[in-house]
């Protein structure tokens, strides 16, 4: 992993100064995402047996909340 980040850090360093910020916020929203899907894991997983919350959770996950 710490070669995958190197590589990383490489590659934004090379980038136009505009270019920088999105790439920044794409990254920062999937890193957001993704600990927001664990924590619903955590939750659903404690939940378990609770009537209706696995579905209100999935619910959640994929955004239909019609």
């Amino acid at each position: 992993m710490s070669a995958m980040r190197d590589e990383l850090h490489q590659l934004v360093d090379r980038l136009p100064e505009e270019q920088l910020a999105p790439v920044l916020q794409l990254i920062r929203r999937d890193e957001r995402r993704a600990q927001a899907v664990a924590t619903l894991k955590t939750v659903q997983q404690r939940m378990a047996g609770v009537t209706g919350v696995d579905e209100e959770i999935d619910a959640l996950r994929t955004g239909d909340r019609g």
